[in-house]
C-alpha cells in the first residue's frame, strides 16, 4: 500500500503496538509523543493519515491539534483514541471536520485498520 501514517501518542506502548501493526500491513509509518513534535513529523513526513491521542501534555490535546490543523487548512484526516470511558464522536459533540472517527482504547487493531483503509479509499 505504502500510505503514511503518523501515530501521536505519549504511551510507548501504544506506539510500538500501532507502529508494528501498521509497518506489518505495508503503511510507511513515523510517530511523536506530544502534537509539538507531531507537527514537526508532519511537516517532514506528509502523513496521508494522522492517528492522535486525546490526552497527552493536555487532557484535550489532540482535539486542540485536530482544530488547529483544520484552522490552518490542513486536509490530512485524523483518527482520535481515547482512554475516557465510552468515548465517541457524539460523546465529545466535535465538529472538526478531519477528524473522521473517535475511537475507544483500547482499540481494535482490525478495525482501526478497516477505518484507516476506508478514509484512505475516498
Amino acid at each position: 500500500m505504502g500510505n503514511r501514517i503518523l501515530i501521536i501518542d505519549d504511551d510507548p506502548d501504544i506506539i510500538t503496538a500501532y507502529s508494528a501493526f501498521f509497518k506489518s500491513q505495508g503503511f510507511q509509518v513515523r510517530t511523536a509523543f506530544n502534537t509539538t513534535s507531531g507537527r514537526v513529523e508532519m511537516n517532514e513526513f506528509s502523513p496521508d493519515l494522522m492517528i492522535v491521542d486525546v490526552m497527552m501534555d493536555q487532557p484535550d490535546e489532540g482535539f486542540v491539534f485536530a482544530q488547529q490543523m483544520l484552522d490552518e487548512k490542513v486536509g490530512i484526516p485524523i483518527i482520535i483514541t481515547s482512554s475516557i470511558a465510552t468515548a465517541g464522536q457524539e460523546i465529545f459533540d466535535i465538529d472538526i471536520p478531519n477528524v473522521k472517527a473517535v475511537m475507544q482504547k483500547p482499540v481494535d487493531l482490525e478495525k482501526l485498520s478497516s477505518l484507516v483503509k476506508k478514509i484512505l479509499l475516498n
